[in-house]
């Protein structure tokens, strides 16, 4: 059937050359799904690596149709519609593998690449004239948005390096033979952003903007803003924010009307809240905010997070509107017969807290987003080995008062910062196996305490789901438990429990004990002084 791929099968040979580096120890692996692929088809693997991070951040994405006429996208290349069939029926494998599969999504994904590269009659082996196909894979039609997509997105990732946990794709030079973007320096209302004016607007007509509207573009970046750019689509938003947040294009002025929500007000949606203003045009009185990604991701890069919540604020200043979850509010929420986004895993709580910090409402909170505090807040206390009403146990030992509280590792675990949104200045990581081998926080309590416990860790999609944090008091007796999920809920403090400690060194650790092929993360734990136990 495919004499090449069965002779690379074989063989265990491919003409195109890898980077991809796994693990500190030097060892070289391969993701599986990318290896495999790249075996069977010869597309280069760095390639998918790259498309996969440029789509979907390499999470297993679950189709949602974000626009009127936008195809449902499924796993991490993010395949769509007839060419989901058509690259499964290339790979000899059924749609709803290609759909929820990871090794077969990503193979499907190849041999439509590989189609597509004979096709154009590229050099195979040539990473750069590979461009012309990654173009074409995007299904962007707008000439600028499938230019930013190759350069900026597939092909700077290339350029920069890639990291996720355990794998890292080494930078390589690279220059895409494709086109150049024609960017010009025009800036929107808020003057960090790229301004792209889109023709899918009308007139407010003097009615006040009271709401700020999140939502998720289920695709890639440049997809979106070029998408809704197209005086065909019959759609726009304000502003959409880049899957990293170094980035927000301004599509329409915010004194206009932007056509991104198809609903009216309903306070049944709303909490009860305002029903005098039922029946009233969402889009007329609302500035919508677009960000790249898929209503069903487990994380969000806390980066665009922070980018977002300052874009949020500045719309709120401009135009009074209360910095509430009232008046911040999901697409999701206000059309749920046909809308989740942003999702489930979008980060509320946290969300609004950087919205009324980036506006002077509240103190900012150290420590998000790969970078901020660690050590004691606010009361470290009086030294001598009693706590005071709260501690940060960090996974860094030079933030930590290492004769109270510090933390211990195994050479298992190695230090990274692959994934934002971690506390201070990094995070411990580990492959999950059948082994306890725990990260163990450790702090001395004088007398007997009750405390909450909390940890933090920077999600991503290849965390364990499942994985156990444990108490353990100055005689090695267990004093509580929590079973966590990593691939969601991070970059914010998680409760584990309000936990019993005896007087001398305690700890609370995080086992490596859970199912193999994921990465656990000992970040930093919070203790705080509490009233009861469980």
């Amino acid at each position: 059937m495919r004499p090449l791929a069965l002779l690379l099968a074989l063989t265990g040979c491919s003409t195109t050359a890898t980077t991809l580096e796994y693990r500190p120890d030097g060892t070289i692996d391969l993701p599986e799904p990318y290896v495999q692929a790249n075996l069977e088809t010869d597309v280069p693997a760095e390639l998918l690596f790259a498309i996969a991070k440029a789509e979907t951040g390499f999470q297993m994405v679950v189709g949602e149709s974000e626009f009127p006429g936008q195809e449902e996208a499924y796993g991490v290349m993010a395949l769509r519609g007839e060419r989901l069939a058509h690259g499964a029926e290339l790979a000899g494998l059924g749609i709803e593998d290609a759909k929820y599969d990871q090794d077969a999504n990503v193979l499907a994904a190849a041999w439509l690449l590989a189609e597509y590269a004979h096709e154009e009659g590229i050099d195979l082996s040539d990473i750069d004239q590979w461009a012309s196909v990654v173009a074409y894979y995007s299904g962007i039609e707008d000439v600028e948005g499938a230019r930013e997509y190759v350069h900026y997105e597939v092909y700077e990732a290339l350029s920069t390096g890639i990291e996720v946990e355990g794998y890292s794709l080494a930078p390589m030079a690279v220059a895409p033979d494709f086109p150049l973007p024609e960017r010009h320096g025009a800036r929107g209302v808020d003057g960090s952003t790229v301004w792209t004016p889109s023709p899918n607007y009308n007139y407010r007509s003097g009615s006040p903007v009271d709401f700020v509207i999140i939502h998720t573009c289920e695709g890639s970046y440049s997809g979106c803003w070029s998408w809704l750019s197209n005086p065909w689509s019959g759609v726009s938003a304000h502003y959409v924010v880049n899957d990293n947040g170094s980035e927000v294009r301004a599509l329409v002025d915010e004194n206009n009307r932007a056509w991104h929500i198809g609903a009216t007000y309903d306070c049944g949606n709303n909490s009860g809240v305002e029903c005098w203003r039922n029946g009233t045009s969402m889009n007329t009185v609302s500035v919508g905010i677009e960000h790249a990604g898929y209503s069903s991701q487990t994380s969000w890069n806390s980066d665009m997070i922070a980018r977002s919540a300052e874009l949020t604020c500045g719309v709120t200043q401009r135009h009074g509107i209360p910095r509430d979850s009232y008046h911040i509010v999901g697409h999701g929420q206000l059309q749920p017969w046909s809308r989740s986004d942003p999702g489930a895993n979008w980060p509320w709580a946290d969300y609004l807290a950087k919205v009324q910090e980036s506006c002077g409402d509240i103190p900012a909170a150290g420590g998000s987003g790969g970078g901020g505090g660690g050590g004691a807040e606010p009361d470290p206390g009086s030294g001598g080995g009693e706590l005071g009403s709260q501690i940060i146990i960090d996974s860094n030992n030079l933030a930590n008062e290492t004769d109270r509280f510090y933390v211990d590792v195994s050479a298992s675990w190695w230090g990274s910062v692959s994934v934002a949104g971690y506390w201070n200045t990094g995070y411990w990581v580990a492959e999950t196996d059948s082994v306890s081998d725990p990260a163990s926080f450790w702090f001395e309590l004088n007398r007997e305490q009750c405390m909450r416990v909390d940890a933090w860790w920077p999600a991503a999609w290849n965390r364990p789901s499942n994985i156990t944090f444990f108490g353990w008091d100055e005689d090695g007796r267990e004093v509580g438990r929590a079973a966590v999920n990593m691939q969601s809920n991070g970059s914010r403090w998680n409760t584990l429990g309000h936990w019993r400690f005896e007087p001398g060194w305690n700890r609370v650790a995080l086992s490596r004990w859970s199912t193999p092929g994921h990465f656990a993360v000992a970040d930093a734990v919070r203790l705080t002084m509490s009233d009861s136990c469980d």
